[in-house]
C-alpha cells in the first residue's frame, strides 16, 4: 500500500515538474551559436595516467574514458561542441593549457597562479583526496599527523599546495602520477601518497596492491573539479557553463556510479580556511538560535512524530558539524513568523530563507544552498494561462511576508493579491473558489499537493521568480554570513544532492486506504491531464513563436533597407572625400611650386646682391682709369708731359686693371654658381658631384640675408665625399633648413650659428643640420613634417617647409631625416642619404613634387609636370 502510494507522488511530482525540467535545456545566445559554428572541433588536454578520472584504454585505437571524460562528452552534445582529446601526463597537460596550445584542461582545479592564462567553469564533480599508506602504518585522524612524513603527490596539482599550507612539516615526494605514488609507498620509498578518492580506489583494485586509504580530506576548492579553458576566449567559458548547468541529477547519478566509489568508515577531516577573528567569534557564540517553518515540506516541516526534518535541516546539520557549534532549532508557523521573529530579535539565523530588500534592513542572507521556481497553480478546469499577466484583475493567493508577497505589488499592479498563511491555506481558498490562483514555489507546492491529494490542482503556468534559499541571519551578526558561506562550499556535491534527493519521495505517516488499481487510475488520469495541458501550451507557444519570426523577418527587411540607404550614403560621401582630396593634393602641389618660386626668387635676390659688390668695385675702377686716360690724353697733347707723370699714369692703369680683373672674375664666378644651382634647381638633373660644393652654393645663395643679422654658418664637410643623386632636391633641403633657423630658431636674436657636417658610413653618408636656435616645442615635434603645419599662420608661413623637405629625402634621395635633441636646446636633423641614389619610379617621383626628371621610354630624362 505504502509502495503505490509512493509511486503515485513520484509519478505526480515528475509529471508537474516536467515543464521546469524541460527549460533547463542549453540555449546559446547568437553570438555564442556564431562562435560554436567558427569552431567546430576543440581540442582538450588530459591527464591520461589517472583512471578512473581520465585515462587511455589499452584498447587498439587507444580510446579515452572516464569521469572526467564522460562528463566532457555531455557537456560537448548539450552545447553543440565537439572535443578532440590530447592524452599525456598531467604536468603536461596543465602546461599545454597554459601556454594555449589547447582550448581546455579536463579535471582541473582552480588555483590563483593559473588565472592568468586560464578561466575555469562552473564545478561538474567535487571529490575528497584520500592519504593512502601501507596496512600497518599508524591511524591518524588529520593531515598534521604526517608531519616530517614522507608524501608522495603528483607534481603541478592542486594538492601541492594543500599539503603545503595544511602539513608544512610534511616532506614533500613529487611524482609524475598516482601510480608511481602509490609504487613508491609499497616499496618504502614514501609513507603515504596523496590523491583523488577514486584514482586511489582504481589503483588499489586493479595492481592488487596491499595499501590501505588512511584518511579522507575534503577542502572546498581541493576537491572541486572544472574545466579549465584558454582565456582569450571568454564566449567559450559561457558556452560551457550552460552546458554544465544543464546536466541532471540523473546524469550525475549515472556517471557517478559508473566510475566512483564510495569509502565508508575512513576518517574524514573537514577543513575550513577561516581566520582567527572567526574562530574566535565562533567561539564567543556556541549556541546559535534558529527559526524553523513547520509546515514548508520538502524544505522543513515537523512530522507527526514531532521531529522536524528536511533539505535544510541536513544542511544545518552538516554546518552545525562544520563549525563546531550548536544550533537551537525552534519551530515557527509559517513564513511570516520566521521574518518576525529574527526582525524582533528572537532568534538568531533562519533555516531557509530568500533576500528580498524589504528584509535588508534586519536580515542577511548566505549564499543560496538550495533554489526552485516560482509557478502559478490552478484548478484543472482552468486553462493554461502562460505566465502572470493572465492573472491581471484576478485574485490569487500568496504566503504573506515571503519574497513574492514583497515584489509582487509592484510589478504587477493589477493582480489582486490575497495573503495567506502557507501554501495549504492557499490551496483551500483555490478549491474553494474564493482565489483564482496560488502563487508559490514548485518545490514545495508540488510536494504539499502530492500530500493533501489534490488532484484537482495542477501548475498552470511559469513566473519570472526564483526562490534562491540560504539561511537567513540577523544583520548586526554581518560577520557570521562568511562563515556560514565557507561551511556551505565546503560540503561536496553529492552530500548536497543527496540532502535534496532523500526527500524527493513523499512519505505518509497516516493511513490513506487507496487501492492499488485505484492509484494507478488516477495515475493516468494525470498523465492524460497534463499531455492535453501540455499540447495547449506547445500550440500557444508556437503561435508565439512564429509571431515574433514574423516579427523578425520585418525587422531584418528593414535593417536591410536601411543598409542600402547607408550604403549608397557612404558611396556619395567616399566619392566627395576623393575630390576633395584631390582638390587638396592639386592645391598642396600648388603651394610647393610656389615655394619653389619664392625659393628661386630669394635665390635670385641673394646672387644679385653678392654681385652687385665686384661690380661696383669694377664700374668705380673703370670710371677712375678713365680720369687718368682723359687727363694723360690733355698733357700729351699740350706738350708738358712729364717722365714722373707718365709713370704715375702707369702705376693708376696696373692698379685700376687689377680691380677690375679681380672683380670680374669674382662676379663670373658668382654666375657661374648661380648657373649651376639655378639649372638643379629647376630641372633636376642626377648627376656625379661633390657634397661640400653642393653645401657650399647654398650657403652663398643665403649669404645676403644672413650677414645683416650677425649669424653665422660654420661647415664641416670633406671635400671627397661624392654623391651620384640629384644636387637640386638637396639643394632646396638644406635651403628649406636654412630658412626655417632664419626664420623660427633664430628668430628676435643676432648672432644665431648653424654648424653642418657630413661624414662617410660605408655605403651612406651622414649630413648632420644643427643650430642653437629655439628648438621646437615638444607639443610640435610630431607634427613639423605635417602639410600646411605653421606657427605663424597668418604671417606669411605656408606649413610646406618641413613637409617638402621630408618628401624629398625620403622619396628622390632615397633616404631618411630624423628629429634628435632635446626640446628647447636648439633644432639637430640628421639626413641619412645613400652615395648612389636609387633609380627613379613613378612612386619616388611623384612624392619629389614635380621636382625630378623621369627618364621617358628611350632613355632621356622628361621634366615632371606638378598635376
Amino acid at each position: 500500500m505504502h509502495t503505490a502510494r509512493a509511486t503515485l507522488a513520484t509519478l505526480f511530482f515528475m509529471l508537474i515538474a516536467w515543464p521546469a525540467m524541460v527549460a533547463a535545456q542549453v540555449v546559446l545566445t547568437p553570438q555564442e551559436q556564431a562562435w560554436v559554428r567558427a569552431h567546430p572541433v576543440l581540442t582538450m588536454a588530459l591527464d591520461q595516467f589517472n583512471p578512473p578520472i581520465a585515462f587511455r584504454r589499452a584498447d587498439s585505437e587507444g580510446s579515452y574514458a572516464g569521469a572526467c571524460f564522460d562528463y566532457a562528452e555531455l557537456v560537448a552534445r548539450k552545447t553543440g561542441l565537439k572535443f578532440r582529446y590530447e592524452g599525456s601526463t598531467w604536468d603536461q597537460a596543465l602546461t599545454k593549457g597554459m601556454a594555449h596550445a589547447v582550448d581546455g584542461v579536463l579535471c582541473a582545479r582552480d588555483r590563483p597562479e593559473r588565472r592568468s592564462r586560464l578561466n575555469f567553469s562552473q564545478p561538474y564533480l567535487e571529490l575528497p583526496i584520500a592519504m593512502v599508506t601501507r596496512p600497518d602504518h599508524a591511524a591518524t585522524r588529520v593531515l598534521g599527523d604526517y608531519a616530517h612524513q614522507r608524501v608522495a603527490v603528483t607534481r603541478n596539482s592542486v594538492r601541492v599546495p594543500v599539503l603545503k599550507a595544511r602539513c608544512p612539516d610534511c616532506v614533500l615526494v613529487e611524482v609524475d602520477s598516482s601510480q608511481e605514488g602509490m609504487a613508491r609507498v609499497q616499496r618504502g620509498e614514501a609513507d603515504a601518497c596523496f590523491d583523488d578518492l577514486p584514482v586511489v580506489q582504481r589503483a588499489i583494485g586493479e595492481g592488487g596492491a596491499s595499501l590501505k586509504i588512511a584518511l579522507l580530506y575534503y577542502y572546498s576548492e581541493a576537491a572541486t573539479i572544472r574545466l579549465a579553458l584558454r582565456n582569450d576566449a571568454p564566449l567559450l567559458l559561457s558556452i560551457i557553463d550552460k552546458g554544465v548547468a544543464a546536466i541532471t541529477a540523473d546524469e550525475h547519478a549515472r556517471i557517478r556510479s559508473r566510475w566512483l566509489a564510495a569509502a565508508d568508515g575512513t576518517p574524514v577531516q573537514r577543513e575550513l580556511t577561516l581566520t582567527p577573528a572567526q574562530h574566535a567569534w565562533l567561539a564567543a557564540h556556541p549556541v546559535l538560535r534558529v527559526a524553523v517553518d513547520s509546515s514548508r515540506a520538502p524544505i522543513e516541516w515537523r512530522g507527526e512524530d514531532g521531529q522536524l526534518r528536511g533539505i535544510s535541516l541536513d544542511f544545518l546539520r552538516r554546518v552545525e558539524e562544520q563549525l563546531g557549534v550548536r544550533f537551537e532549532l525552534l519551530p515557527v508557523r509559517d513564513v511570516a513568523d520566521e521574518v518576525s521573529r529574527i526582525e524582533q530579535r528572537q532568534v538568531d539565523l533562519v533555516s531557509a530563507i530568500s533576500h528580498t530588500p524589504g528584509r535588508a534592513g534586519f536580515m542577511l542572507v548566505t549564499e543560496p544552498y538550495l533554489s526552485t521556481p516560482v509557478v502559478i497553480f490552478a484548478g484543472t478546469a482552468t486553462a493554461p494561462m502562460g505566465g502572470l499577466g493572465g492573472l491581471a484583475g484576478q485574485r490569487v493567493a500568496v504566503a504573506a511576508r515571503t519574497g513574492v508577497a514583497d515584489v509582487l505589488p509592484h510589478d504587477w499592479p493589477a493582480i489582486a493579491m490575497v495573503p495567506v498563511s502557507n501554501f495549504r491555506a492557499g490551496t483551500e481558498l483555490l478549491r474553494n473558489g474564493k482565489v483564482h490562483a496560488i502563487i508559490g514555489p514548485l518545490l514545495t507546492g508540488t510536494h504539499q499537493l502530492v500530500e493533501l491529494g489534490a488532484t484537482d490542482v495542477r501548475v498552470a503556468g511559469e513566473t519570472d521568480y526564483r526562490y534562491h534559499i540560504g539561511i537567513g541571519v540577523r544583520s548586526d551578526w554581518a560577520e557570521l554570513v562568511p562563515i556560514l558561506n565557507a561551511a556551505l562550499a565546503a560540503i561536496p556535491r553529492n552530500e548536497r544532492e543527496a540532502f535534496r534527493q532523500n526527500w524527493s519521495t513523499v512519505h505518509y505517516a497516516h493511513d490513506i486506504d487507496y487501492r492499488p488499481l485505484g492509484a494507478l487510475a488516477l495515475a493516468v488520469l494525470v498523465a492524460i491531464t497534463f499531455i492535453v495541458q501540455l499540447r495547449v501550451m506547445v500550440k500557444r507557444r508556437t503561435a508565439e513563436l512564429q509571431q515574433e519570426v514574423a516579427a523578425r523577418r520585418s525587422r531584418e527587411a528593414e535593417i536591410q533597407e536601411l543598409n542600402a540607404v547607408l550604403e549608397q550614403r557612404v558611396l556619395a560621401r567616399t566619392a566627395e572625400l576623393r575630390q576633395a582630396n584631390d582638390d587638396l593634393r592639386l592645391a598642396a602641389e600648388q603651394l610647393v611650386q610656389t615655394e619653389k618660386v619664392a625659393s628661386l626668387g630669394r635665390l635670385v635676390a641673394g646672387i644679385a646682391h653678392e654681385l652687385s659688390t665686384p661690380l661696383g668695385s669694377a664700374l668705380t675702377a673703370s670710371t677712375t682709369l678713365k680720369a687718368h686716360v682723359d687727363s694723360f690724353g690733355s698733357a700729351l697733347a699740350a706738350g708738358q708731359l712729364k717722365r714722373s707723370a707718365a709713370d704715375t699714369f702707369v702705376s693708376h692703369c696696373q692698379q685700376a686693371t687689377e680691380i677690375i680683373e679681380r672683380n670680374t672674375f669674382r662676379a663670373a664666378g658668382l654666375i657661374d654658381n648661380f648657373k649651376e644651382l639655378a639649372v638643379d634647381q629647376a630641372s633636376v638633373r642626377r648627376r656625379v658631384f661633390p657634397l661640400r660644393r653642393t653645401v657650399e652654393e647654398v650657403i652663398a645663395s643665403h649669404h645676403n640675408s644672413w650677414k645683416h643679422r650677425g649669424h653665422h654658418i660654420a661647415l664641416d664637410v670633406a671635400p671627397d665625399i661624392e654623391l651620384d643623386s640629384f644636387p637640386g632636391p638637396l639643394a632646396q633641403v638644406l635651403s628649406n633648413l636654412l630658412e626655417n633657423s632664419l626664420v623660427h630658431g633664430f628668430e628676435g636674436r643676432k648672432g644665431g650659428r648653424v654648424h653642418i657636417s657630413a661624414r662617410r658610413q660605408d655605403e651612406r653618408v651622414l649630413l648632420t643640420y644643427e643650430d642653437d636656435g629655439k628648438g621646437i616645442p615638444p607639443e610640435y615635434r610630431s607634427k613639423i613634417y605635417d602639410p600646411f603645419f605653421t606657427t605663424r599662420l597668418g604671417q606669411g608661413g605656408s606649413g610646406l617647409g618641413l613637409y617638402i623637405v621630408q618628401t624629398l629625402v625620403t622619396g628622390v634621395l632615397g633616404g631618411t631625416i630624423t628629429l634628435q635633441g632635446e626640446a628647447g636646446a636648439g633644432t639637430l636633423f640628421q639626413i641619412s642619404l645613400p652615395l648612389k641614389a636609387p633609380q627613379l619610379t613613378e612612386r619616388n617621383a611623384s612624392g619629389a613634387h614635380g621636382m625630378v626628371a623621369l627618364p621617358d621610354a628611350n632613355g632621356t630624362a622628361t621634366e615632371q609636370t606638378p598635376v
